[in-house]
């Protein structure tokens, strides 16, 4: 299992993404007279001595809110030093309480979408924290359109009525033409869905798509198209290295593989769930298990620090296929 030791030296504070039947989330506004005063946050504060994590996410929520959490799971881990401390953010995903929330404290609460979030003032630890509240467990990269567009598109509303809500585009064989219509209509179709759609090494970037994604090759050659205002940037990494590019690059989530043996490259040996873990402890984004993935190892990506699983075959073809 990964480590959870707090490194020496930052204040270990836990933090909740508290979501409602709905999916709306909690925040809270700190203090005007304490640090960050005035900016909404994730509730949550600091582990007492020799308190556990998810010990002090009960606590702590308890106090703040007046809930006592039922259901809980680790969503990403925050270092961030600012001029006066340097804080871990241990942040929690709670999908299940009991108990009215309000503010205990007199603070200001709110429920607002997860698509409101980015336009508010949050302390810059939080950053990180809004794009993971904001992404899925699952992302799909499509196969290669070799049965044609109709066809293509056919299959990628079959995933998506399935629930995915993440698709990485990817048709490297196409003509620029025939890539450009063939992205308009997967883009159209996955906002009727309310997913979020990213083009891999697009001849053209779509105003309309919800981000770009770099090979790891182009995380070392910054391609000339970039991403426009309030559009994602994600990248696909195999080492730590990598990742650490990408944190110099300035992503907002990430792609790690191979994680464990996979069809297509079964000479391939696999990172495993421990290097995963560790190469994700070193960055500040989420950051999705790819290589060998089945929708049910979203779980287990949790576990171990990621964000949840990327694969092709296992989100784009039916049970059986």
């Amino acid at each position: 299992m990964p480590n959870t030791v707090p490194d020496a030296g930052y204040l270990h504070v836990v933090a909740a993404v508290i979501r409602d039947e709905v999916g709306n989330i909690l925040l809270a506004q700190r203090p005007a007279n304490k640090h960050q005063g005035g900016k909404w946050e994730f509730p949550g504060g600091k582990l007492e001595v020799g308190e556990a994590p998810a010990q002090a996410l009960n606590r702590e929520l308890e106090e703040e809110l007046g809930i006592t959490v039922l259901q809980a799971k680790p969503l990403i881990k925050v270092r961030h030093v600012y001029p006066e401390r340097a804080v871990l953010l241990d942040v929690w995903e709670v999908t299940a309480f009991s108990g009215d929330p309000h503010g205990r404290e007199g603070q200001p609460v709110a429920w607002l979408e997860p698509e409101q979030l980015p336009m508010l003032e949050f302390p810059p630890a939080n950053y990180p924290i809004i794009t993971a509240a904001r992404l899925p467990a699952h992302c799909l990269i499509t196969p290669e359109p070799v049965e044609g567009h109709a066809a293509f598109l056919q299959q990628l509303e079959r995933a998506l009525r399935s629930g995915v809500r993440l698709v990485q585009f990817r048709a490297k064989t196409l003509s620029a033409d025939s890539y450009l219509a063939l992205a308009q209509d997967a883009v159209s179709l996955a906002q009727s869905f309310t997913a979020k759609i990213m083009l891999n090494s697009p001849p053209v970037m779509l105003k309309e798509a919800n981000g770009l994604h770099l090979t790891s090759r182009q995380l070392w050659q910054m391609p000339a198209f970039l991403r426009q205002n309030g559009q994602w940037l994600s990248a696909s990494c195999h080492n730590g290295q990598e990742l650490r590019r990408a944190a110099e690059v300035g992503v907002d989530f990430a792609l790690l593989s191979p994680v464990l043996p996979t069809l297509s490259h079964p000479e391939a040996a696999g990172l495993g769930w421990d290097a995963f873990a560790e190469a994700v402890e070193g960055v500040n984004f989420p950051v999705y298990a790819l290589g060998g993935m089945a929708r049910r190892d979203a779980l287990m990506a949790r576990r171990y620090g990621g964000q949840g699983i990327a694969a092709i075959r296992s989100l784009w073809f039916e049970e059986g296929q």
